[in-house]
């Protein structure tokens, strides 16, 4: 199977939310129904596309298999993932791209000390977490080994994993 990512969207919040769940027209994000939603991105590199959770049933039967076990985490109850509090809307996301040809920043931020700088920039901009890449996902890249991805990503885990003394 390839790789790619499951990545939910079209949200809704509060009572509209749980008006939705309610008539299982969305599905509960970390079983919370104030906020849920109604459609998926699957993304690889080979393509992007976008559905209506009730077209789940259409996808191909290896790709389904994927996608309802990447729901089943999505959608089941975390208590304080990752330094995230559910209860607590929203959470924000900041992504650093450690790749030389990353799409959406040109590898501005591939070197440990302007990849540090840029991880607390963003946390002290309000992220809760920080997606780290070190495989450039645009259409048209090549994979990328998993033992240079890790040397990629590796040292800036490390200092700020030190810098906020997580362990």
């Amino acid at each position: 199977m390839r790789r790619y990512y499951t990545r939910v969207c079209n949200f809704y919040y509060g009572k509209e939310s749980k008006l939705l769940v309610s008539k299982k027209k969305t599905i509960p994000l970390n079983n919370n129904k104030e906020i849920s939603f109604d459609h998926l991105e699957i993304i690889s590199r080979q393509f992007k596309k976008k559905i209506s959770i009730k077209k789940i049933k259409s996808l191909p039967k290896l790709l389904r298999k994927q996608v309802n076990l990447d729901l089943k985490k999505i959608k089941s109850k975390k208590k304080n993932f990752s330094n995230l509090n559910f209860l607590q809307i929203p959470n924000i996301m900041g992504v650093l791209n450690l790749t030389p040809d990353s799409f959406s920043d040109g590898g501005k931020f591939n070197t440990s000390k302007k990849g540090l700088k840029h991880a607390l920039e963003m946390f002290s901009s309000g992220a809760n977490i920080i997606d780290i890449g070190g495989e450039s996902t645009r259409p048209g890249s090549k994979s990328v080994d998993n033992e240079i991805e890790w040397k990629r990503i590796e040292k800036i885990i490390q200092l700020i994993a030190k810098k906020f003394q997580f362990h």
